[in-house]
């Protein structure tokens, strides 16, 4: 029997985490089911035309409710309510990323989970003790007595360490589409020079001061990078004060970066912090080698066995600069059996099994 799901998200501004609630969507619609996926606001960089499923927006502005704290997301979690209901019933809600989770802890409804893509507990790490108090409040209030699914093993240990007692806690990896992203990465792009690529947005936790010091090291002077990311004025002027400017392009966000990926020479992730990052295993199902800081949490989990052996320590631009150089000179094999634990078919009987009948 078809059911019914609703899919919750902020936006879908371009970010990983923005994206998998899209997946997670197309996903269940392509498995027969009614799906709607919720906006918090009517912003979309990805292609939302001909889904066959309702992409529907609470507000049409950006942080429209924020600035009313609590009572703002209760404001969200009222329109959302009220949307739900032209609808129907709906088996199950799915809520992704904080502001989306901070809406939903508001909603009543019998079967909810929230996806968390990140490590919470790297986040807090990183901020000044009174900050990282706030947000351990904040998380504990959101999290606690509620179900919860974790995007990588590591994930769940994080809650045990920020004494945080969810309900239930269970991984299920981000589901993938192999064959369509093999199909996209097959399409010609206009680049006739080798280049690695970083497909990652412009964020503090990505350490693109990092990669570009790994870049400025390598051997190989003839490669290019490209960074598949909106055009930033301060990346614009890292890449100034490493004299980089004929080496490195910003292309711009790219609805497909499948073929930007499939024809890299690598793919490169310098993050300091992650969930389990989307662009990593995209990049071995499209054939293309990774290397990637052995940040917490998810590459360890993706770069098993043979490929264990490109995880560098996380903001050691010197390690990472001998190890691109060093992959650049290899053929690295990438076992099918160590990614297809991420294929959407295995996935969705995890997903599909959240509904208790």
């Amino acid at each position: 029997m078809n059911k019914r799901i609703a899919v919750v998200v902020t936006n879908l501004a371009g970010s990983g985490g923005e994206k998998i609630a899209l997946t997670q969507a197309k996903l269940f619609h392509k498995k027969s089911n009614k799906v709607v996926l919720f906006l918090l606001e009517d912003i979309k960089s990805y292609n939302t035309e001909n889904l066959g499923f309702p992409v529907i927006p609470l507000t049409n502005k950006k942080n429209k409710f924020k600035l009313f704290g609590k009572l703002g997301y209760k404001l969200y979690a009222k329109i959302l309510a009220s949307k739900m209901k032209l609808f129907g019933d709906f088996d199950l809600v799915l809520s992704n990323l904080p502001r989306s989770d901070r809406t939903v802890k508001e909603l009543k409804h019998n079967n909810k989970y929230f996806v968390i893509h990140t490590s919470y507990k790297a986040e807090i790490e990183a901020f000044s003790k009174k900050l990282a108090n706030k947000k351990i409040k904040l998380y504990k209030y959101l999290y606690n007595n509620e179900n919860l699914i974790t995007i990588s093993n590591e994930m769940k240990d994080d809650f045990i360490s920020l004494d945080i007692k969810p309900k239930t806690i269970q991984t299920i990896y981000n589901p993938f589409d192999f064959i369509d992203i093999i199909k996209k990465g097959e399409e010609d792009i206009r680049y006739e020079f080798d280049y690695i690529i970083s497909p990652s947005a412009f964020r503090k936790e990505k350490r693109y001061d990092i990669l570009l010091d790994s870049f400025k090291l390598l051997k190989n002077t003839n490669i290019k990078l490209l960074i598949l990311a909106e055009y930033n004025q301060e990346l614009s002027q890292m890449i100034k004060n490493r004299k980089l400017e004929k080496r490195v392009i910003i292309t711009g966000f790219k609805k497909n970066p499948y073929k930007y990926i499939n024809n890299a020479k690598l793919l490169v992730l310098s993050s300091s912090r992650e969930g389990l990052p989307t662009v990593v295993i995209e990049s071995l199902i499209l054939n293309t080698p990774v290397i990637s800081t052995d940040c917490p949490t998810g590459p360890k989990e993706i770069l098993t066995e043979n490929l264990s052996k490109w995880l560098v320590p996380v903001g050691d631009s010197k390690k990472l600069a001998l190890k691109i150089d060093e992959a650049l000179n290899k053929k690295i094999e990438i076992k099918k059996e160590l990614i297809n634990k991420f294929n959407e078919d295995y996935i969705y009987k995890s997903l599909i099994s959240l509904i208790k009948e």
